[in-house]
């Protein structure tokens, strides 16, 4: 079924895309006691499966003891999402996030801590609280304890984030302070200070921050800004992995300072055949295993806390972890430090938990919007003069604003802008007036400074880094708005690490349009364009008459992460750009949770062969955040001229990373007659296509091939030919049987697709509206299997539809969709044939 873009989608479909989209219920309480926070955490386990369940703590000291000791959630059976926050006024009205104001005091007494163990998908996130004074609770039957405890039941599942978050631990004993064992753990922005470890059961692991990688995973920990310090009994940070190299995540252990932890400050585990993707760099910390991959970037020097004996972990001013971390990191920078003040003060972010308030960048202060376009003789106050004085700086360099009037203020080029060749940032947000963004699909931001170059012929760019840079080179730009650019707004050619948040390009009253907002190209390193875990690195792109994002640097490597592309500044009124993001030959890009929707061909491109690598996840395409259609006017993404081997949902050994692509004008997804092979289109949902959902070749359904691979896009890999789809209500599976013809004695990703009818764009083709699980069929020597295959179906409350299947060869080659099948229902029930599987 295909849905014109003026009509919407109809119910039954909404309520799919919604079932798919969001939890099922969310309960939120606020506890100001001790008791009512023992009762809130015990209500955790009566939640209803697929909701969300906030505790929200008012600040204080709760004298806990061992009260708390229990294992939540080993009761319930439900898949909820938990979050554990502290910081809140009393009402829970407001909240400051500092884990000092809300203390959880175990009085020291025996086997006092607090567990979590979490079902299915679901996630939990423990935020801005202090744990001190607890023992660990014991763990029955496997002796072990800690003071916080999260795991996964069972082997857990690839979808599950499990973060602690701006909390301390302090004067804690146990055989673990924190240990976490999931698929995606996030350690982020902690103190633990003072901790004893004590060996309680023979060769069972401990440590002051313990997590477990497990091969039955798509593992990985984020481990970034800790400042873990005086563990006795043990290491201060411990990884243990199973992992033998097929994880698709990357971990990454960044900006952490271990210091006096006698043991060890960091310790991995697992032989040389446990191995996995990693990066670690820009830690501070004495002693580690040879298993942890040291980098040149590390330091191994005193870190100078202002007062280590009396738990004052704060950085001295002479610290050398001061202004010394690392230019990005993979999953962006915390919002703000462990005692809420701001990130990142100075040219780079501190090491450690803590933020120093030492800058070590010159700054200048813009005070005027006029501009001569005398580069050699600029304005005094100007932004010109202010670029001219950072290019000529030793070190890093930050433009501050100080204009007078009310927002906006508007400046306009008289001539192309002085190049930035330098370490600089221009902070947008110093301006009075200005005001943070605050939605993740919308761009509700109050931005005081305005550039515009009026579509002329002389003002290029606003701001450029040529490719003649040196490699030092870096611009950051922070809270500004931008019009009226014919080649791009932002132009990054050379230098690398460049970072591009909370902008506004187009979308601006009597302006002329960009032709793009941001290009990454040349001999540019990565940028990192927007940001993650934080509302106000969002940028809008909107209205550009080419590209909106434009990346076709060789290097490649950029981050776009969290934008608005291609609506206005509410989210939900078009402001179209050309296309939404287009890779042209860059390879190993990342396009993540972005709203990119209303252009006015395709959302997403990749193309060349040169463009490889590249990750497209998590992002609504097609879609406003209300749920509103706004679909691309053509594919949602386009695979073109040779690209090859992307990523487009999930990685082939995983089921994280879809994509929402809803009410594209041609194909969901679209492999064109000239794209590469190995491009895996997995896991992902689609709504209202008016093509193929998936689509291999020339427009339209492509017949299998007599041979397979064949030559062409994606080798033109067969899809499986279904022959019967059962749904068992009593065992939650869905049972589908049918036919591979394909290479022989290969082993194929299966992916089976729910949705309520067969495809209008291709007669008797499927629909993939709700992605379902994906198992594994291998085929026999002449290339041929028929197979019957049983994946979960969790999605009860759906009624009985179609099923079709994909299948993805071991290199990434995804098919279409092949045909669909009508459900049939094994409840005894209908035995009787009074319904079908159309209802």
């Amino acid at each position: 079924m295909s849905y014109p873009r003026s009509t919407g989608l109809s119910g039954l479909l909404l309520f799919v895309l919604l079932a798919f989209c969001a939890p099922v219920h969310a309960t939120t309480v606020c506890v100001s006691s001790a008791v009512a926070l023992k009762n809130a955490l015990t209500a955790f386990d009566l939640q209803p499966d697929g909701s969300t369940y906030t505790i929200k703590v008012v600040q204080g000291t709760y004298p806990v003891g061992a009260t708390l000791a229990q294992m939540y959630g080993e009761i319930g059976g439900g898949e909820v999402n938990l979050k554990l926050l502290g910081g809140y006024a009393d009402g829970c009205g407001s909240r400051t996030p500092n884990p000092a104001n809300t203390v959880l005091d175990g009085l020291d007494a025996a086997h006092s801590g607090i567990g979590f163990l979490m079902r299915g998908d679901s996630s939990a996130l423990i935020e801005g609280i202090t744990f001190t004074r607890f023992k660990g609770a014991g763990n029955v039957p496997y002796a072990e304890s800690e003071v916080l405890l999260i795991d996964a039941e069972g082997s857990g599942s690839d979808a599950q984030v499990f973060e602690v978050r701006q909390c301390r631990f302090t004067h804690n004993s146990g055989q673990n302070i924190v240990r976490m064992s999931g698929a995606q753990l996030r350690f982020v922005n902690n103190l633990i200070w003072d901790s004893t470890l004590a060996q309680e059961a023979q060769g069972v692991d401990k440590g002051a921050f313990t997590v477990t990688l497990d091969a039955d995973l798509d593992a990985a920990v984020t481990a970034t800004n800790n400042t873990i310090v005086g563990t006795t009994g043990g290491p201060g940070m411990r990884i243990g992995t199973l992992i033998t190299g097929d994880s698709g995540r990357l971990s990454e252990v960044t900006d952490n300072i271990l210091w006096n932890n006698p043991s060890l400050d960091i310790q991995f585990t697992g032989g040389t055949d446990y191995v996995y993707p990693l990066t670690a760099s820009y830690n501070l910390y004495a002693t580690a295993n040879a298993n942890f991959p040291q980098s040149p970037t590390d330091l191994h020097s005193d870190p100078h806390f202002v007062d280590l004996a009396n738990g004052n972990l704060h950085l001295a001013s002479n610290s050398p972890a001061i202004n010394k971390g690392a230019f990005l990191q993979l999953s962006g920078f915390p919002a703000r430090d462990l005692a809420g003040g701001a990130r990142v003060v100075g040219s780079r972010i501190d090491l450690g938990a803590y933020e120093s308030s030492i800058d070590d960048s010159t700054t200048a202060i813009v005070t005027r919007t006029s501009d001569n376009g005398n580069n050699g003789s600029p304005t005094p106050g100007s932004l010109r003069a202010a670029i001219k004085a950072a290019n000529a700086a030793a070190g890093p360099y930050t433009i501050r604003f100080n204009v007078a009037g009310s927002c906006p203020r508007l400046l306009s080029l008289a001539a192309p802008m002085l190049d930035v060749t330098g370490d600089v940032t221009i902070d947008g947000t110093t301006q009075a007036g200005w005001a943070p963004n605050t939605h993740y699909g919308a761009f509700d931001a109050n931005l005081c400074f305005y550039v515009n170059g009026a579509g002329n012929a002389n003002t290029p760019w606003a701001l450029h880094v040529p490719s003649s840079a040196p490699a030092s080179a870096r611009l950051v730009v922070r809270g500004l708005g931008f019009a009226g650019f014919n080649d791009a707004a932002i132009k990054l050619e050379g230098g690398h690490a460049h970072s591009i948040a909370g902008n506004q390009f187009g979308a601006v009253a009597f302006t002329p349009a960009n032709a793009s907002a941001i290009r990454v190209t040349g001999n540019s390193g990565g940028a990192f364009i927007g940001g993650y875990d934080d509302e106000a690195a969002v940028n809008l792109v909107a209205g550009s008459s080419s590209s909106g994002i434009y990346l076709d640097n060789a290097a490649g490597g950029s981050v776009v992460a969290n934008n608005v592309i291609g609506f206005q500044a509410d989210g939900l009124v078009g402001g179209p750009n050309a296309n939404g993001v287009y890779a042209f030959n860059s390879k190993n890009n990342v396009v993540q949770y972005n709203y990119i929707g209303n252009n006015l061909s395709s959302g997403v491109i990749l193309s060349g062969s040169g463009s490889s690598g590249n990750r497209i996840q998590y992002n609504t395409i097609g879609m406003a955040y209300d749920g509103s259609p706004a679909g691309n006017g053509s594919a949602g993404v386009l695979v073109s001229f040779a690209a090859k081997d992307n990523t487009i949902g999930a990685p082939l050994n995983a089921t994280w990373g879809g994509n929402l692509v809803v009410a594209s004008a041609g194909a969901g997804v679209w492999i064109s007659p000239s794209g590469g092979t190995g491009n895996s289109v997995l896991d992902n949902a689609f709504q209202g296509s008016s093509g193929l959902d998936i689509d291999l070749a020339s427009v339209g359904p492509s017949a299998n091939q007599a041979t397979n691979p064949a030559a062409g896009p994606n080798a033109l890999q067969n899809y499986p030919v279904l022959a019967s789809a059962t749904r068992d209500l009593v065992k939650g599976i869905e049972v589908v049987g049918g036919t591979l013809t394909s290479a022989p004695n290969t082993t194929y990703r299966l992916d089976l697709y729910y949705a309520t009818v067969c495809s209008s764009a291709a007669a008797g083709r499927g629909l993939a509206q709700v992605p379902l699980m994906r198992t594994a069929v291998t085929t026999g020597a002449l290339g041929s299997v028929p197979f019957t295959a049983s994946v979960p179906f969790s999605w009860g409350g759906l009624p009985l539809g179609v099923i079709s299947a994909t299948v993805t060869d071991p290199a990434g080659n995804t098919s279409e969709l092949g045909n669909c099948i009508g459900e049939t229902d094994n409840d005894p029930i209908f035995a009787d044939g009074f319904e079908d599987a159309h209802g």
